[in-house]
């Protein structure tokens, strides 16, 4: 999933910006609605992971679906005719795309839930999906990087439609390892009571205190990622003058960094509380873009990697913790209404940062474009290379500090969450007091 996340954001919007010539606004635009329309679908989309099981289990049969719908949509949306792709090709296509990836994302993060039941151990079982995914996305970032070395000069076009085919085969293979490994059982204190799609439950679980919050923190923290990814490769070679394998190497080594840095945030989350792992995640991001601003003036390999790694160290840690504290309402949930509703709340939480990853490419695109006066290509001014840097790091640094105000007082403790477990042991009470 984490592959075919990093390079949709980090070389597919270039390319169609730039290759493909659609344009810097018109992809901003276009990728801003498509994330919009995804707000409709992952509702009902969750209500269906929620409510149509099968002799499968829960959620496996989801898995079996949505695999052969994101390889298809991978096919053509990676590998674009080099004679020119039109509105209605990309927009078709990613339609297709972001229903696959979608269903495939509510799939896995419905069973969490059903895996893990204890505090810490969510957020551990968060923490190796990042680990593995992290591992995909380094193999995909040093495929740039390498193959000029192996001789093969690919541009834009062959660099990104070999990141597709290294897609198509590991689509299968991670989906068959999960459908046949990863047991589907039931959850604690769910009755199976029958769904119909409602949109009470939904707005119910937007108005719920606990959950309200979490959104607030994933598009705060969600929006600010996506403008790093999207603008990254403009910063690095009209900032910081890098070639497109100097930046995929910077990038392999920021997610390494990434990965090393996200146990310690566990174990701060362990010894203290996962908000609290949260907000100073996102103190440290906010506080890496004032970095990413002074060596910018310098540019260079060194400036840029030296930034990437300080950014590195939290980049994992909001996603990871937010995610895990949802299986936690998830509980809080179900112990007062015997209903497991994992696949709408991780999907209204699926929603939240796909809304911040709409407005990171359709405002952040726009105010590149408009405001700095960037575009790619040759002819840049130096204040429009500066107005790109700017903007940059200063709209990720105010949102990772928004994100840091939503979690301070985050209401589910510790303490709360065994409460409510216990309530759910089948030797207990069914209904928490």
């Amino acid at each position: 999933m984490a592959g075919v996340g990093l390079p949709l954001a980090v070389y597919l919007s270039p390319l169609y910006a730039k290759e493909v010539g659609l344009g810097l606004e018109l992809t901003g635009l276009l990728f801003m609605l498509l994330r919009f329309w995804d707000i409709f679908t992952d509702p009902v989309m969750g209500y269906m992971v929620d409510r149509y099981r099968s002799p499968l289990g829960r959620v496996r049969h989801w898995i079996l679906l949505s695999v052969p719908i994101l390889a298809i949509a991978t096919y053509f949306v990676y590998l674009p005719p080099r004679t020119g792709a039109g509105p209605g090709y990309f927009v078709g296509w990613m339609l297709v795309f972001y229903v696959g990836f979608t269903l495939l994302q509510t799939s896995r993060s419905a069973w969490v839930p059903a895996i893990a039941n204890t505090y810490d151990e969510r957020s551990r079982l968060f923490l190796w999906p990042e680990i593995v995914s992290t591992l995909s996305m380094l193999t995909l970032l040093a495929l740039p990087a390498l193959l000029p070395l192996l001789g093969f000069k690919l541009d834009r076009f062959g660099q990104v439609a070999v990141m597709g085919y290294v897609l198509l085969v590991s689509l299968p293979i991670a989906g068959a390892l999960a459908f046949f490994f990863v047991p589907d059982r039931p959850v604690p204190g769910d009755k199976g009571h029958a769904m119909k799609f409602e949109l009470k439950p939904i707005w119910a679980a937007v108005k719920n205190q606990l959950f309200g919050r979490l959104l607030l923190m994933e598009l705060f923290a969600g929006t600010a990622i996506a403008v790093t990814a999207s603008n990254y490769l403009f910063v690095a070679e009209y900032v910081f003058e890098l070639s497109d394998g100097q930046a995929s190497l910077i990038l392999m080594v920021f997610f390494i960094v990434a990965v090393a840095a996200m146990p310690l945030w566990l174990m701060l989350a362990r010894r203290t509380e996962k908000n609290i792992a949260f907000r100073a995640a996102t103190l440290t991001s906010a506080v890496s873009y004032i970095l990413y601003f002074i060596l910018g003036q310098t540019g260079g390999f060194w400036p840029l990697f030296i930034g990437a790694v300080v950014n590195g160290t939290a980049f994992s840690a909001p996603i990871v913790l937010t995610r895990s504290m949802t299986a936690d309402v998830v509980e809080w949930h179900t112990s007062r209404t015997g209903e497991n509703r994992a696949g709408i709340y991780y999907s209204i939480l699926t929603s939240a940062y796909k809304i911040g990853s709409s407005l990171a490419f359709g405002v952040g695109y726009l105010m590149v474009g408009q405001l700095a006066g960037f575009h790619p290509g040759p002819g840049n001014s130096p204040e429009a290379i500066n107005g790109l840097l700017i903007i940059f790091c200063l709209l990720p640094a105010g949102l990772y500090l928004c994100a840091s105000i939503a979690s301070w007082t985050y209401p589910l403790s510790r303490a709360m969450q065994q409460d409510v477990a216990r309530s759910l042991d089948p030797r207990g009470p069914q209904t928490l007091d």
